[in-house]
């Protein structure tokens, strides 16, 4: 979707703007959340070793067939980047790329990019690779666990820009700033990251029904993935204790409606950039 400070309506059935603020919770959502409760330690902690198996599985399973191809990024990304002429030679990395649903539709729109591309799922970087040789488009790719630290960056040569689209929330919250570090050795000083991802009180956040909590805002799938829903101000505490600068940040909020069923679907995101300082 589309970045606005304005509320507008589009023909798929959404409107969408941008705050400083998130949503405030219905009286039925805090009887939602209310009900949630949460898994075992044993659970969480069979989660976090088999973190890795259960998204590789996952891309076993659906192959590219699961996520759009994300076609509002260009756009986007030139809107939250005015200063980088996308005209010129850059570096670009996909972090937490699956099968690169951002850096295909980003390299058609963009074609000067220069494409790196990592995850911590074989498959999906295995699924990357096999698109990017059909399309004839030379991608260094990496597998890589951003929850480790490190002191190098797997490719030769840091980029000027990163993406960290839905990848931060499927991480152990408290290996975040672990991961906000690890950007910092792959992004040059002056080199940007941009974060798009879950926020605080999401529609898909309230739904999660009994025994599906992990911890505050940290919740399994029924596939054993997980996603964190952030507050705005503590993701940009992560990469602001990790030598960055905060740009820009907002709440992106999207009603997703479904006419047919009369259903309607408050979502929100958090998204920021940050600027490499040292």
């Amino acid at each position: 979707f589309q970045l606005s400070h304005s509320s507008k309506m589009t023909e798929e059935g959404f409107y969408s703007f941008s705050s400083q603020n998130s949503r405030e919770l219905t009286e039925d959502d805090h009887e939602k959340l209310a009900k949630q409760t949460n898994i075992s330690d044993f659970k969480q902690k069979k989660l976090e070793i088999e973190a890795r198996k259960n998204w590789d599985k996952f891309y076993n399973r659906n192959k590219n067939n699961f996520f759009k191809d994300r076609n509002w990024s260009a756009e986007d990304l030139k809107i939250i980047c005015p200063d980088i002429d996308f005209e010129q030679e850059i570096s670009y990395l996909e972090a937490g790329c699956g099968v690169g649903n951002m850096l295909f539709p980003l390299v058609a729109e963009i074609p000067k990019l220069k494409l790196f591309a990592f995850d911590f799922s074989d498959n999906a970087v295995r699924l990357l690779e096999e698109r990017a040789k059909e399309l004839g488009l030379p991608v260094a790719t990496s597998v890589v666990d951003l929850s480790i630290p490190s002191v190098s960056s797997p490719f030769d040569e840091q980029v000027d820009l990163a993406t960290l689209i839905f990848v931060l929330s499927a991480i152990h919250p408290d290996k975040m700033q672990i991961a906000a570090e690890n950007m910092r050795n792959l992004v040059k000083i002056g080199g940007s990251v941009v974060v798009r991802d879950y926020g605080i009180n999401d529609h898909a956040m309230i739904r999660f029904g009994r025994e599906a909590r992990i911890s505050d805002r940290f919740y399994v799938r029924q596939d054993g993935t997980r996603a964190y829903y952030f507050d705005l101000d503590e993701l940009t505490g992560f990469f602001e204790n990790s030598g960055f600068r905060c740009v820009r940040k907002e709440y992106l909020h999207r009603m997703t409606i479904n006419h047919q069923k009369n259903l309607k679907a408050p979502r929100i995101f958090v998204q920021a950039r940050f600027i490499r300082e040292n």
